[in-house]
């Protein structure tokens, strides 16, 4: 396929030829995956944890295969959850200290990757996060990191009830969205079962294997 963009006011044209046909899109929104695209990070919380203060694996994962599954979904308050295992970690301090310490530890921005969503923002293209993550992370991203004067919303697990690669995790986007036509969303994500059930669902989707590649996709996409 070739692409080319075509001029037009209110949004990004883009002319996408086949062999047969071809497809116009007006690209309005694009969709953010969150971790691995614009947070990076060394190791999971758990592995982390574990490490430096001695806590065996056995006894932190067991939080992360049951109660951990019900924040996500925001049918379960983190804060209370993490309560109960305090003693069993061995952890003196508060929860939100160990809540501090987690996310800390999980918030290197990708700078270059902001840098190409301003240039969105500038072109009237609006961005959004989205996460399969529980409420106060996506807080502490968007309000403390400051990830909120780089986007325009968040979506998260916790608020929407599903996580992705559930179809009503995009449904329920696309709602919050005004329901605009779905081949004006652009998803990226770095897990291609998260791809392919965005493209399922109608959404424009693609595959995020590094920043080279996406600035060279994007650049057909939107020019």
């Amino acid at each position: 396929k070739t692409s080319a963009r075509l001029p037009a006011s209110g949004g990004n044209h883009i002319l996408i030829l086949g062999e047969e046909n071809f497809l116009i899109l007006m690209i309005k929104a694009v969709i953010f995956d969150t971790d691995g695209m614009v947070i990076h990070r060394e190791m999971y919380f758990s592995q982390r944890f574990s490490q430096e203060f001695g806590v065996p694996m056995e006894k932190v994962l067991p939080f992360f295969k049951n109660e951990f599954q019900l924040c996500l979904v925001g049918k379960a308050d983190l804060k209370q959850e993490l309560a109960k295992y305090l003693d069993k970690w061995n952890w003196k301090k508060s929860v939100d200290d160990l809540l501090l310490f987690w996310f800390e530890h999980e918030s290197n921005l990708d700078k270059k990757m902001l840098d190409s969503i301003k240039v969105l923002r500038d072109k009237g293209i609006r961005c959004y996060l989205d996460t399969n993550n529980e409420k106060y992370r996506v807080q502490y991203l968007f309000d403390n990191l400051g990830l909120k004067n780089f986007f325009d919303g968040a979506f998260s697990s916790a608020e929407l009830g599903f996580l992705k690669p559930q179809p009503e995790f995009w449904s329920a986007i696309h709602n919050h969205l005004g329901k605009p036509d779905k081949s004006e969303v652009l998803v990226w994500d770095d897990d291609k079962e998260n791809v392919e059930s965005a493209k399922s669902f109608g959404f424009h989707s693609e595959f995020y294997s590094g920043l080279d590649a996406y600035e060279n996709r994007m650049k057909s996409l939107v020019g």
